[in-house]
């Protein structure tokens, strides 16, 4: 089963270096919702208020920044 990791991107880093297997594009999908509203009810709902948009970046390494990217989740807030 292929290795997913998600990586949250807000200005700072928060770096999935273990990732999860899933089967498929639903079940990543499904994992990436779960996971953020988890993140930010908890640690960082603070964090989508400032200039930077905070994003998920969902790939297949456990650097955000190489692999092949399969899609990434953003949350913006405005006032």
């Amino acid at each position: 089963m292929p290795r997913f990791h998600f990586h949250i991107l807000d200005g700072t880093a928060l770096t999935d270096h273990e990732g999860l297997e899933l089967p498929d594009i639903a079940a990543i999908r499904c994992e990436a919702i779960r996971f953020a509203g988890a993140v930010l009810r908890d640690h960082r709902a603070d964090d989508i208020w400032p200039v930077e948009p905070w994003q998920m970046v969902v790939n297949d390494s456990p650097n955000p920044n190489t692999g092949r990217i399969h899609f990434k989740l953003t949350v913006t807030a405005t006032e």
